[in-house]
């Protein structure tokens, strides 16, 4: 066990580290964006074309990566196509040159900003449909092997490295100290192992795989910055454990714990959400509070059992500085759930927002316990109440299970695209066409509302008789009100093409119930008023 340091001198160290670390968070560039989804193909999937284009076209909603391209033609043949492809919100794959014939499949995989790939495949044909070659699917191990490997290293990360800072407080038990040291050790290989996983699941390798890009594309990704800095917080850790106590091994934990909150701030999704200048430090915060927590569990629980003067002392120590980090849990915390789900919505019920709640009803459940502990436990511990120590024990024992069922719910948030990020890609996709049909005794129209949704539309009539023959007016207007909002009548002339009538440049400003009314000058003599509500979301 090592000797106290000079609080004050040490205090003071852990103060200028913590502003240098928060400033760096702040200072970290990158525009700010969220889980990358795909918008649309040029051309459509599933679309038969004459003939073979030069080029395909993937649209994002954020600018990514390609990591794997390739074509796959219908006898199963594939053409590595990575080199002939650029990215960005637009990714470009030029085709070769020779010409071919049938469905093929484009199967690509791609990396988003906040580190995580997506894949997908277009299928298309030339000339004529044939039986393509399906793109291999990701395997489910690595999923699998991903999400285990995550849940340890935060566990690692978290109880590891927040025991080495607590122990900057008071000393630790032999226990906790061998614990944190092999949990430190265990860490390192964590590391490596999350990495060459990310690397197989970014470009869609089986679990088993030797391709030798695996690293470096798993490095390429933003994760590959968060598995250095985690490598190095493990390290500073394990130097700090294992130097006697005193202004240095003070000063490698709190930097150890500065570092490792750092490192889950590189990367991910809140720390990918805009706006990054309030993200980034606050995924720093919320982080460097919960490993200060999670790290002074089994210290105290193992103190509480001897009930000597070190557990006293551990304990006021850890009721001196706990509020400060459930503030900053809270706050952040708050700040990130409220930036990650955006408006309400049915995205809100995504796998996002369902792991979401759960941490949520988890976490209420912890601060319940905290407090209670807090209020009820803490002071009768210290004045030696034997009682309220094994109480206070039990309480921390459930604590920590509640936190290891935290780590595995956030691990999975590994595999899910935020609401925020479901929601954008809703509002960038149009909506399907409003087809409406009018009539009375002698015409009929077909109007079409796209795209069905408030904002700038096109509205495309064809006009027939009750026959079904096709008229042609001399002219036709169409004007859209909406009385119950106080929005007087909007009228736009509708111009002649190709047998139908468009109108463009008409603007609805608001969803509501909207009246169409259509003015359709059959002759000099004749006017044809048709009339139908229309419901616009």
């Amino acid at each position: 066990m090592h000797l106290l340091p000079a609080k004050e001198s040490a205090m003071s160290h852990n103060r200028i580290l913590l502003t240098l670390t928060l400033l760096l968070a702040l200072l970290v560039p990158a525009q700010a964006w969220a889980h990358a989804q795909l918008l649309s193909t040029d051309p459509a999937d599933n679309v038969v074309l004459e003939s073979a284009p030069e080029t395909l076209h993937l649209h994002f909603n954020e600018p990514v990566t390609p990591l794997a391209i390739s074509l796959i033609a219908s006898d199963g043949v594939a053409t590595e196509l990575l080199a002939a492809t650029t990215g960005g919100e637009t990714v470009t794959v030029t085709l070769p040159a020779a010409g071919y014939q049938g469905t093929q499949v484009l199967s690509w995989r791609v990396v988003s900003t906040d580190g995580h790939p997506i894949g997908g495949s277009l299928v298309f044909s030339i000339g004529t449909v044939t039986g393509a070659s399906a793109a291999a699917a990701n395997d489910p191990a690595v999923a699998i092997a991903l999400w285990a490997g995550k849940a340890v290293l935060f566990i690692a990360l978290f109880a590891g490295i927040g025991a080495a800072a607590f122990s900057t407080l008071a000393p630790l038990p032999l226990t906790a100290e061998k614990t944190a040291i092999v949990l430190a050790i265990i860490g390192l290989p964590a590391v490596a192992l999350t990495l060459w996983l990310q690397g197989l699941d970014a470009l869609g390798l089986p679990l088993l795989s030797s391709d030798p890009r695996i690293l470096s594309t798993g490095f390429a990704t933003s994760y590959g910055m968060t598995a250095a800095a985690a490598g190095l917080g493990f390290l500073l850790a394990l130097v700090a454990l294992c130097l006697p106590r005193g202004r240095w091994a003070s000063g490698l934990a709190w930097l150890a714990l500065v570092v490792a909150a750092l490192s889950l701030a590189l990367s991910g999704h809140a720390s990918a959400a805009s706006p990054q200048w309030l993200t980034r430090p606050a995924v720093f915060l919320h982080i460097a509070g919960i490993i200060f927590w999670i790290g002074a569990l089994l210290p105290l629980w193992l103190l509480l059992a001897e009930r000597g003067a070190a557990a006293t002392l551990a304990l006021a120590q850890f009721s001196r500085f706990i509020p400060l980090a459930v503030a900053a849990i809270l706050v952040s915390g708050v700040t990130l759930a409220a930036i990650q789900l955006g408006w309400p919505g049915p995205h809100w019920l995504a796998p996002y927002g369902l792991i979401l709640l759960a941490k949520l009803c988890l976490l209420a459940l912890l601060f319940a316990l905290a407090l209670w502990n807090r209020i009820g436990l803490t002071a009768p511990a210290l004045a030696g109440d034997a009682v309220a120590s094994r109480r206070l024990r039990r309480s921390i024992a459930l604590e920590a299970l509640l936190v290891v069922i935290i780590l595995g719910l956030v691990a999975g948030w590994r595999f899910t695209p935020p609401p925020r990020a479901l929601a954008a890609v809703e509002a960038a996709i149009p909506a399907e066409p409003i087809w409406v049909h009018i009539m009375d005794a002698k015409t009929m129209a077909m109007v079409s509302i796209t795209p069905g949704q408030a904002g700038p539309v096109a509205l495309d009539i064809w006009l027939t008789d009750v026959e079904g023959v096709p008229i042609t007016p001399l002219e036709v207007s169409v004007t859209l009100s909406e009385p119950d909002l106080g929005i007087e009548p909007l009228k736009r002339a509708a111009r002649e093409e190709d047998g139908a009538w468009l109108v463009e440049g008409l603007t609805i400003p608001v969803s509501g119930t909207w009246r169409l009314e259509l003015d359709i000058r059959a002759s000099r003599f004749e006017l044809i008023k048709l009339e139908e509500m229309v419901a616009m979301p």
